[in-house]
């Protein structure tokens, strides 16, 4: 726990796009994923989310999210923030989430 009582989540999503031509390159996926994360700060500023793509191929996706959550936030809170996370990414990017990891709390 950081001194200002919030910790960092660091996250790992595996995904598969639900069309393989919908992106043409990795910066056009970035381009989408900032979209995504602008909106997500907009509704949850609070948690600070930050989604950066760690490996782009046309059929696999890997990305890491990062979030603040305070220590009286509770797993409801969490898992909430988490559920709108992903109903967001497969959403708007039209991916299929394969794994949500939840890889380091700092």
């Amino acid at each position: 726990m950081t001194s200002a009582g919030f910790y960092h989540y660091y996250c790992g999503i595996t995904a598969q796009p639900n069309d393989e031509d919908q992106y043409e390159d990795f910066g056009d996926f970035d381009i989408h994923l900032n979209l995504v994360q602008r909106e997500l700060n907009e509704k949850e500023p609070k948690r600070q989310p930050h989604l950066e793509t760690n490996y782009f191929h046309e059929d696999w996706l890997e990305i890491v999210l990062r979030f603040r959550v305070s220590f009286r936030d509770g797993s409801e809170d969490i898992n909430r923030f988490i559920d709108l996370v992903t109903e967001s990414l497969e959403s708007h990017l039209n991916i299929t989430i394969v794994d949500f990891d939840i890889e380091n709390i700092i």
